[in-house]
């Protein structure tokens, strides 16, 4: 397991990237239409994570960072077919390390429908081949709240406020510690990561692969 000093440095980046574009990206519909739909926020993550994470240091790690987006080509592709938005690799180097990822269904928080979620869900976990690997994130005002498939069916209505749901912080977390994320879907750190994440988007027809590799900062200098 990560020592403290990394696990924490590592969250803190993660939180701060992800939750920081969502709240940038975020547009409230109060005063009238959004100015910025779902897709936006999800295709233009990738990109601002790639700005803003890549070769940032976190504790002794350095993130590696790479973003691809396809547009939707109609009302049968992308997400519609295996549930999922957005497809996220992680991968940590070391004695620590792992690599997995995990399937996203996004969404702003005033178009939550239960049985929608329920339905993606279970689309993921069917392409994932198992629960831990399939998510949702749902945008708000404050950042992005998190979902496994069995808080979704814990729904008792469809406000992400009555809802339990974990932070992005606590999601990292999850991550890091191995509760979350599917190993069966990873990429092994020595491959062609861009090559590879191509392919990963073009197979599972989400609209966004971002690709987070922690390399040790020491092997990088080298």
């Amino acid at each position: 397991m990560l020592d403290a000093h990394n696990r924490q440095a590592i969250i803190d980046a993660i939180e701060s990237g992800i939750d920081g574009l969502v709240r940038d990206l975020y547009s409230d519909n109060t005063l009238g239409p959004s100015m910025t739909h779902e897709p936006d926020i999800t295709s233009r993550l990738g990109h601002m994570l790639e700005e803003g994470l890549n070769g940032r240091q976190a504790g002794d790690y350095t993130f590696l960072v790479i973003s691809m987006s396809i547009p939707d080509r109609g009302p049968n592709s992308l997400e519609k077919i295996t549930g999922a938005d957005i497809v996220i690799s992680l991968s940590l180097d070391g004695i620590d390390g792992f690599d997995k990822s995990i399937f996203v269904q996004a969404k702003y928080d005033r178009n939550l429908k239960r049985h929608e979620l329920l339905d993606a869900c279970q689309r993921m976990e069917n392409v994932v081949g198992e629960r831990r690997g399939a998510y949702v994130w749902v945008y708000t005002s404050e950042g992005a709240r998190v979902l496994s498939p069995r808080q979704v069916e814990n729904m008792t209505s469809n406000r992400i406020e009555e809802a339990q749901s974990y932070t992005m912080r606590s999601f990292a977390g999850r991550i890091l510690d191995c509760y979350a994320g599917s190993h069966i879907w990873g990429i092994p750190q020595r491959s062609d990561r861009r090559k590879v994440l191509q392919q990963r988007l073009k197979e599972v027809h989400a609209r966004t692969a971002i690709d987070l590799h922690l390399a040790r900062s020491s092997s990088i200098r080298q």
